[in-house]
């Protein structure tokens, strides 16, 4: 009882300075005068911009006949969305801080998040922050993928002012943030090192059983 009492103390400070770090950065003049910039950088993190980038992947891949890489990204998106749903929205579902703030005074600025069919209990979760996340998760991928690990660098780089958009927006903890780096090394590594070619094998077995009956060149 005391080992579990010590734990929630620990929480408790850490959710503290975390508030406090939030609050200081939010109230900054610098994050009042980046709003903006922080939307329209942003909008490259969200799903809509990310499912844009694998219809284009998918047609580009249907048009010369090379489903490999596209397969590869899908197996990867696929498993690591998965995980994220139950990480976030099961097992932590901490409310974002323009909800557990908002008698501080902190508004969210994200406008996606405010349309009526997103904003369900689930899409009030902030934990781990799903734009850096998968922002670096696909990059690690198609770093990976082409041997490019310069590619990975600026998706690194990027990603940080990924991480501070989110912030600025007030939809996002510091902690949110920092775990989105951890958690796509983590699901990287799980999708790369074990996981990856079950994926490959699954999209080709499905390729091959439906070709036949495709009028398409597919």
């Amino acid at each position: 009882m005391t080992l579990e009492k010590n734990f929630k103390e620990i929480i408790a400070k850490i959710e503290k300075l975390d508030h406090k770090i939030f609050l200081e950065f939010y109230g900054s003049k610098f994050s009042q005068k980046t709003i903006l910039a922080a939307k329209i950088y942003s909008f490259f993190g969200n799903f809509y911009f990310w499912g844009l980038f694998w219809l284009l992947l998918a047609i580009y891949s249907y048009l010369t006949k090379n489903y490999e890489f596209f397969f590869y990204f899908t197996g990867g998106a696929f498993q690591s969305i998965f995980i994220q749903i139950i990480v976030r929205y099961f097992i932590i579902r901490r409310k974002r801080p323009y909800i557990k703030l908002q008698h501080e005074g902190v508004e969210g600025k994200d406008e996606y998040l405010k349309i009526p069919f997103l904003m369900s209990k689930s899409e009030q979760s902030s934990f781990p922050s799903g734009h850096v996340t998968f922002f670096l998760f696909f990059g690690i991928l198609i770093s990976y993928y082409f041997h490019n690990w310069e590619l990975l660098l600026v998706f690194l780089i990027l990603d940080v002012f990924m991480g501070i958009s989110r912030l600025i927006l007030a939809v996002h903890f510091p902690s949110d943030v920092l775990f989105g780096f951890l958690f796509a090394a983590v699901y990287a590594l799980l999708y790369i090192q074990l996981t990856d070619k079950y994926w490959l094998l699954l999209f080709y077995w499905i390729k091959s059983l439906i070709a036949p009956f495709n009028p398409l060149p597919f």
